[in-house]
């Protein structure tokens, strides 16, 4: 029984470290991700230490690096979209700080699909939606955006 105790620590210790590193080497990457989803430092930080307690629960393959990237980053995804929802939730309507003050499920959507690329299916399993909604929510996020003014012609600054 001591024994089937210790080799669940060291596989749990060996999980945690392989996902420490492979988040490590993808950190950029990961804390931009983190960022274009939540768009506030703080935020950012608390998804990623969210990020990593839920790594800790998953068992880490690193003989496919590929697959346990895609699983961190699904998880990274999953906790800031969650954490956009509490934020929500404790605050009434948190508005984005972010330039194009876009509602999070419009911002959401147009930064899964077209900034990052994601596929539609990815995107619609995210935000517990359908692959039509999604694209209503890119096509509404789109339509905001192009309904603004150029920032030039806001501030002024006509010679760029």
């Amino acid at each position: 029984m001591a024994a089937s105790l210790e080799l669940q620590d060291v596989r749990a210790g060996r999980d945690q470290a392989g996902w420490c590193l492979l988040f490590l080497e993808h950190l950029d990457e990961f804390a931009r991700l983190a960022w274009y989803l939540v768009a506030d430092a703080k935020l950012v930080e608390i998804a990623i230490l969210r990020t990593m307690v839920r790594l800790d629960e998953i068992s880490f393959d690193g003989s496919t690096p590929k697959l346990a990237y895609s699983q961190a980053r699904e998880v990274l995804i999953q906790q800031s979209i969650a954490l956009l929802e509490l934020e929500r939730e404790a605050e009434g309507v948190l508005m984005p700080p972010t330039i194009v003050e876009l509602p999070n499920l419009v911002r959401l959507a147009f930064m899964l699909k077209l900034i990052l690329r994601s596929p539609e299916s990815e995107v619609a399993k995210f935000l517990h939606v359908t692959p039509g909604r999604v694209r209503e929510l890119v096509r509404s996020a789109i339509s905001s955006l192009s309904l603004r003014a150029p920032a030039s012609v806001l501030t002024g600054c006509f010679d760029a």
